[in-house]
């Protein structure tokens, strides 16, 4: 059901296209927007690793999305690597459009509330993106990304900054 209801979501605000007009050439066999819906979808089913991609494929997602196949981990890694940052760049003022498009259609809150939340991800080996040996509370010195999460009381995200796991719990917040 959540993932018809993004699918809607993202047919009515014509994001895809949106996204494809906007998004810088990472390059690769996909075109941004399909590894960006691909990223949206692994994080509804809270995938906890890229090699959950798989479950994707063989769950019907594909066909609401309207993929010819999944991306592969492998793709899909090489992809972060290659244009994460760049992304970001494109991606935080899709979710401010996002953001005043929802608040047009249901009216302005009077007041809200800013959230701020870090937490700890946890990385095995040595060559991930960005993870640096960190403070998670159950692995002391393993490699990690402490990523800061800005968000309303309304539940609007306003923007994920992602950093390497010995950031300070602060860092970032300004």
């Amino acid at each position: 059901m959540g993932l018809l209801l993004v699918r809607q979501l993202w047919d009515r605000f014509a994001l895809s296209g949106r996204i494809d007009q906007h998004a810088p050439a990472v390059g690769g066999r996909y075109r941004a927007s399909t590894m960006l819906e691909t990223w949206v979808a692994g994080l509804l089913y809270v995938f906890e690793h890229l090699d959950d991609l798989r479950f994707l494929a063989s769950r019907g997602v594909a066909p609401l999305f309207g993929w010819t196949r999944v991306p592969d981990p492998t793709t899909m890694g090489r992809w972060l690597r290659r244009g994460g940052t760049a992304m970001a760049d494109h991606v935080d003022p899709l979710t401010w459009w996002l953001v005043r498009a929802r608040w047009r259609q249901t009216g302005v809150p009077n007041a809200v509330t800013l959230l701020l939340d870090s937490t700890v991800v946890q990385r095995y080996g040595t060559q991930q993106a960005g993870a640096t040996a960190g403070n998670s509370p159950k692995r002391k010195g393993r490699p990690s990304h402490h990523p800061l999460l800005a968000s309303l009381d309304t539940g609007d995200c306003l923007g994920v900054q992602w950093r390497p796991g010995a950031a300070h719990t602060a860092a970032g917040a300004l």
